[in-house]
Parts: C-alpha cells; sequence; structure tokens
C-alpha cells in the first residue's frame, strides 16, 4: 500500500474544538469549499504529519456560519475522542478543489496588471495553484512574467476597469526581463 501523497492534497482549515458530548466539532475552513465539502464522503486530517482519513457521520456537515461548520466523523463518538485533533490541519484532494479553484482564477484572465514602480505590465494570461501558492502568468512583450499572488502585494483592484495595481517585490519582474 502506498502512502498518502501530501502534495496531492489542498489544506482547507482545521479542527477547532469538540462541539457537544456525542464527537461533533467545530472547523475552520477556507471561504467557497462549501459545494465540495457538502459532496465529500471523507476528510483527510493531518495526524504526526501524514493524512489520515475519517468518514463523515450520516449527519453530515453543517454549516453555521461561511467559514466555521460542524460534523461528525464515524470513528470519532466522544469530546474525548476528538479533542487530540484539536489544531490539525483538514484537507481534501485537489481534483475535488480544483473546479471551485479554477473558477475563481479564471475570472483574473484578461485581467491589466499594473506594478507601482513600472506601471502598466500586461494582461493575465494564466493563473497557476501550486500547493495554495496562486501565480499569475502575465503578458509582458514577448516576455512572460509569473508573480506570486499574496494580499500584501495588492494595492488596488478595479473589478469595473479590470485593473490591478500591485508593489512587486524589487527585482522580480527583472528577473524574466533579463537573458
Amino acid at each position: 500500500m502506498n502512502p498518502i501523497d501530501k502534495n496531492d492534497f489542498f489544506p482547507i482549515g482545521s479542527i477547532v474544538k469538540p462541539h457537544g458530548l456525542k464527537g461533533d466539532m467545530i472547523l475552520e475552513i477556507e471561504e467557497g469549499f462549501e459545494d465540495v465539502l457538502e459532496q465529500a464522503d471523507f476528510l483527510l486530517v493531518e495526524v504526526e504529519g501524514g493524512l489520515v482519513p475519517f468518514f463523515i457521520s450520516e449527519a453530515g456537515i453543517n454549516f453555521r456560519t461561511a467559514t466555521t461548520i460542524s460534523l461528525a466523523f464515524d470513528d470519532l463518538d466522544s469530546t474525548e475522542k476528538v479533542r487530540p485533533y484539536c489544531g490539525c490541519q483538514i484537507f481534501l484532494h485537489k481534483d475535488a478543489v480544483k473546479e471551485e479553484v479554477i473558477e475563481e482564477f479564471n475570472e483574473l484572465l484578461g485581467i491589466v496588471v499594473f506594478d507601482k514602480e513600472r506601471g502598466k505590465l500586461g494582461e493575465i494570461i494564466r493563473v497557476d495553484d501550486f500547493s495554495g501558492n496562486v501565480v499569475l502568468t502575465i503578458q509582458y512583450g514577448t516576455h512572460e512574467i509569473l508573480i506570486p499572488l499574496s494580499e500584501e502585494l495588492i494595492i488596488q483592484f478595479d473589478q469595473d476597469k479590470k485593473e490591478l495595481f500591485l508593489d512587486c517585490p524589487y527585482g522580480l519582474i527583472d528577473l524574466y526581463l533579463e537573458g
């Protein structure tokens, strides 16, 4: 039997605390995974560096807020059995997550990107997700520039004008223009 390769899975949240006395628990999850979770039969829990599948009980998942759910796993039927898993990360297979994430990313295609120092760079022609790290590919003349997308880099996003203003790290763009 092959071990589960963690690179095939995407972190979506963590177990926060037990809820009630019968093994229910509260999970904090990333927003936007509601549909994927409703279809899931099991979740993977990171235990001591490895991923362990836990099947969701027949009661299913109850959404408390957009980022908080309660659920029970088949084998955890008491507060005492849930407690050791508090703080553990929850994962879903990338194939299950991919459709939701790809739809979101496709909305970025065609948006014009501006850098604080260089001005207009060009349009986003591709968006990739490398283990939770989103990377934009921007057409800059005859060059392609890859920029990791993080909240720290975003200055402004004007959805109506389809413009994204970034403060790219010093030297990042130059790496793609040399040679």
